[in-house]
């Protein structure tokens, strides 16, 4: 994983003197013009059926049409735009710079990770933004639904069209958020060879890519195949190589009730192991003292190797960060293919086809066992107190004396909670290796009298192997740490065969048999599969108002979505200390969608220059619980001069609940009892207890603390899927202005105002005590519904599964701009300079697990709102070319954000904004060779530092939020393109 230190000298090495050498040889002969401007109100597509040369696809509608202007903004990232970026072989990094979108998931996500690469717009979260490949549907990676990014080739892409607005009358569900369109090179011909190497500036977090495109147009231009395949590899950087990360902040109360960040301490899950009995400060004769200021912490006892101990301080806490991966290491193949044929023009055959083996690490600090672990077999549902055998030879004289004291009962064992750090087994690693394909086949042509039709049916399956290394089988655990005997006939009280007693009383005392008997790999094995098949009739011109022709749109549409996972013994039993035990998943359901679109020119250059209005609608039959679902959008575009065009849209968007919501496999935990029919409240008529008389409990049991009593009722919570689980439904609205005065020629820029509301949204685990709020103190029946009870009233179980518990409000103005300024009269002919700007101001950020509380997440963090969410995020690119070069830089703007609890005085309550700035040279070199060199983070950015949550923070991990921010510093790359 880490890599052979001299063989990436050398690769750096000859990497550099390569790219001297064609620097010295461009230097000759330098040709780019400047890249086109990243921002684009519309986008530009390729004509579809019968449509006349001249007439493009919007992304957002089916229907071909002879200008550019969309009543929904849209930003479009072109391949130029792509080659300019640092790390651009991993797409995610290129659009995780729009400020339309909220990076989560990405190549430096380690804890929360899973190796993959999402894009979230609007922060609604990646579910709820739909991915297309060629305007279709791709391949998701898991049971979530989500697309990996990793699994689209970047060098293949022509541009990505990013629709800041639901776009699920056109597209279906999930496209809440918006859409993001990947367009892949098409008619392509000839050979195009590219290459990129990447490493910061204290190297490491290499990244090589590779890959090459071959195609040939034939038979005189009817047909077309295009090939492609490329390599990646992404080389891990650990946390503990940087300066903010190498140590695990926590977040402490100070004396005066003030917080700090500070570096000593971590985890209290330590190698050398620590237990806790009540008296055993005093029965050792300790005395209290700095950092043992009470009799209570004089209990809680360190070991030392010889087996004795000392008072416990937080300055002894495990340090878990410098092993975590601050980049996870990464290795990727991909091949692409694409073909067509124009048999005539009522029949073209066409194709796609992708496979992509990623292969991805994840890395922790080595398993925390403690006695809070959850352990299914239990019947408290952790692993709970062990017996600590007093005349245990693991414990030096003085301990042994001190629990015999402690021993009351004489059955030579004391009880005893305990936190241990398995280090000698090395740290917790999950490998997983995806393995994706998908096919499509299709056929479109003319039908006659201008209609047109495409239908095509499409199969992908993602299959992930996932490894997980250092995990504890968690009964072998107690097994080997419940000691009994002296001497020789010392060993593991079960006597169970090839039990090893585990010392777990000082550091490194684990025996090599201990540690082979209680360490355990895991594996979990998952498959997802998306059929659709899909045809649509289009016709651009059906009839003409005088102000154009009004295009039509009509279709229907198949969909099946499946997807399993299979956990290993231990993993489904709950029988794992490590990473997460869960149950196995399994389901799937299928849509059948009817759909339709319509675009009408009612006044061309008349009265006004252009108005145009636009429909669609879809009708939607889920097999599952929500059913017949119905969705629409309307929009309109006006331009009263040609300089200005005002644009709205509204439209319903819903989005499916995903096979994980549905299906997830249950688990259970014990996470107390919120009971209020136990209370004197319960006994006179009202409300309340006509909710307890109607879940079961008996009139003479209202009002008896008895049956809510915490000791001995414990009521059992049921985590998983729902199967009854509805849709989400959204209102989006946009309304904006798009100007491109004739007076400034090359000036473009918009301004759009956007709101999105999901209703029933779906969250997981509210927790039974928000569960016994909303039933006995909301009164509401849906939460009630989610308890049972036993014939003597008591609760039995909480259903705590995924609900359509609550919503999302989003709000807020976007603000694009371009403009390309000539300088002939300074410099030659053809040098400019060109400027494109990208903005977002957030005004509104709600979110609402359940009703009654909202978290107001604009301009916010934390442990209620996720990532940071700035109220201003803009980015912009500035470029300089002459003749055959360019010279670019972008300004990356992130403002600041304050604490999301206004509860809880953290000791980091405000990031600071941020300000990042790229640079990047662009030279043709020759007519076949171009080469782009640049830099990342030019003036090396520290991430603003906030400590994580375990660690009794409000940040995520590596003591920032590594998505949002820089984490790797200032960074070279150097690219070159060859084509033929």
């Amino acid at each position: 994983m880490i890599g052979n230190r001299k063989m990436d000298i050398a690769l750096r090495s000859s990497t550099a003197s390569l790219a001297l050498g064609l620097m010295i040889v461009s230097s000759q002969a330098l040709a780019q013009a400047a890249p086109p401007s990243t921002v684009v109100p519309v986008t530009t597509g390729e004509a579809t059926g019968s449509a006349a040369d001249n007439e493009i696809v919007v992304t957002g509608s089916r229907i071909a049409r002879p200008d550019l202007e969309s009543s929904s903004p849209i930003n479009v990232v072109s391949a130029a735009d792509i080659a300019l970026k640092s790390g651009s072989a991993n797409i995610e990094n290129v659009l995780n710079d729009l400020p339309q979108v909220t990076a989560t998931q990405s190549g430096t996500s380690n804890n929360p990770g899973g190796g993959v690469a999402t894009v979230n717009l609007r922060n609604l979260g990646s579910q709820r933004t739909l991915v297309l490949v060629n305007g279709r549907r791709y391949m998701s990676y898991d049971v979530n639904q989500v697309v990996d990014l990793n699994t689209i080739p970047s060098s293949l892409i022509e541009r990505v069209d990013v629709l800041t607005g639901g776009a699920s009358a056109v597209y279906g569900s999930d496209a809440v958020g918006g859409v993001v369109n990947f367009v892949l090179k098409h008619d392509f011909s000839g050979v195009e060879l590219n290459s990129s190497y990447e490493l910061t500036e204290r190297g490491d977090g290499q990244i090589f890519d590779i890959n090459g495109t071959i195609g040939s147009n034939f038979d005189d231009n009817r047909g077309n195949v295009t090939l492609y395949a490329g390599y990646t590899k992404r080389r891990p950087t650990l946390a503990g190589d940087r300066s903010f990360s190498r140590d695990a902040l926590s977040d402490v109360i100070n004396a005066d009730g003030s917080r700090s960040l500070i570096a000593a301490g971590g985890s209290p899950s330590v190698p050398e192991g620590r237990i806790t009995v009540a008296g055993l400060g005093a029965a050792l004769g300790q005395r209290t003292g700095p950092g043992c200021a009470t009799a209570a912490a004089l209990n809680n006892q360190v070991f030392a190797q010889n087996g004795s101990t000392r008072c416990y301080t937080a300055a002894d806490g495990y340090n878990f960060a410098p092993i975590n991966y601050l980049q996870v290491p990464q290795e990727r193949f991909i091949v692409s293919a694409q073909a067509q044929y124009e048999i005539s023009e009522h029949f073209t055959p066409y194709m796609e086809a992708q496979f992509a083996n990623n292969r991805v690490v994840n890395q922790l600090a080595a398993t925390p066992i403690t006695s809070g672990t959850p352990f299914a077999a239990s019947p408290s549902g952790t692993i709970g107190a062990i017996p600590l055998q007093v005349n245990s030879p693991f414990f030096a004289p003085a301990l042994q004396n001190a629990l015999r004291t402690l021993d009351t009962d004489g059955n030579g064992y004391v009880n005893g909670t305990f936190n241990f750090r398995t280090t000698q087994i090395g740290p917790r690693a999950n490998f997983d290796e995806r393995n994706a394909f998908r096919v499509l086949g299709g056929l479109k042509g003319d039908i006659g009298a201008g209609f047109s039709y495409d239908g095509y049916y499409m199969y992908s399956r993602t299959k992930n192997s996932q490894r997980q290394l250092g995990n504890v089988q968690v009964d072998r655990f107690i097994d080997a740490v419940t000691t009994s005997g002296t001497g020789a006939s010392f060993g593991c009280a079960s006597g169970n065969t090839g039990c090893a007693p585990a010392n777990i009383f000082g550091l490194n005392n684990l025996s090599q048999a201990a540690i082979d008997y209680i360490s355990v790999g895991a594996t979990n094995l998952e498959e997802y599969t998306t059929q659709v098949a899909s045809v649509a009739v289009t016709n651009p011109s059906v009839f003409d108002l005088g102000a154009g022709g009004v295009g039509i749109a009509f279709g229907a549409e198949y969909r099946s979505e499946r997807g399993r996972i299979d956990p290993d013994t231990n993993l489904a039993s709950g029988n794992v200390a490590g990473f997460n035990p869960g149950q196995a998943t399994a389901g799937g359901y299928h849509t059948r969608d009817f759909f339709g679109e319509i675009n009408v020119p009612l006044l061309r250059d008349n009265i006004v220059h252009r108005l145009n209005v636009n429909a669609a609608a879809r009708q939607t039959k889920y097999s599952n619980a929500p059913g017949n679902v119905f969705t629409w959008a309307a929009g309109a575009e006006l331009a009263p001069i040609r300089d200005i065009t005002f644009r709205g849209n509204y439209q319903r968007a819903i989005r499916g609940p995903s096979v994980n919501e549905l299906f997830l496999g249950n688990t259970v935990s014990f996470a107390g009892n919120a009971d209020r029919c136990g209370t004197a409240a319960a006994v006179p008529a009202g409300q309340l207890r006509d909710i307890c008389l109607a879940q079961g409990v008996p009139a003479t049991s209202l009002g008896d603390i008895a049956i809510q009593d915490p000791n001995n009722v414990n009521p059992v919570t049921f985590l998983g899927g729902n199967s009854q689980l509805r849709e989400e439904k959204a209102d989006n609205w946009t309304a904006g202005v798009v100007v491109q005065p004739s007076f400034v020629p090359r000036l473009t820029f918009t301004v759009d105002y956007y709101s999105i509301k999901i209703k029933n949204a779906i969250f997981s685990g509210v927790g039974t005590q928000t569960i016994g709020d909303q039933c006995f103190g909301g009164f509401n029946q849906a939460f009630c519904s989610l308890i049972q009870r036993n014939i003597n009233g008591e609760i039995e179980t909480f259903s705590d599964r995924y609900l359509n518990s609550g919503g999302l409000k989003n709000r807020g103005i976007d603000v694009t701009g371009g403009y390309s300024m000539p300088l002939s009269g300074f410099l030659s002919s053809d040098a400019k300079l060109s400027f494109s700007f990208s903005g977002t101001r957030l005004l509104k950020y709600d979110i609402t697990p359940v009703a009654g509380t909202t978290y107001e997440c604009e301009g916010a963090f934390g442990l209620n709102c996720g990532v940071p969410t700035p109220k201003w995020r803009h980015s912009l690119r500035t470029t300089f070319g002459v003749q055959k070069a360019s010279l670019s830089v972008q300004w990356r703007y992130l403002g600041k954000v304050r604490d999301d609890n206004p509860d809880i005085t953290y000791a980091t309550e405000r990031l600071k904004a941020q300000n990042y700035f790229d640079f990047t040279a662009s030279f043709e070199a020759t007519e076949n060779f171009t080469l782009n060199a640049g830099v990342s983070n030019a003036f090396d950015k520290r991430p603003p530092l906030s400590a994580s949550g375990q660690n009794g923070g409000n940040g995520e991990q590596s003591n920032t939020y590594p998505t949002a921010y820089d984490v790797l510093g200032r960074s070279f790359f150097v690219s070159g393109k060859m084509s033929f």
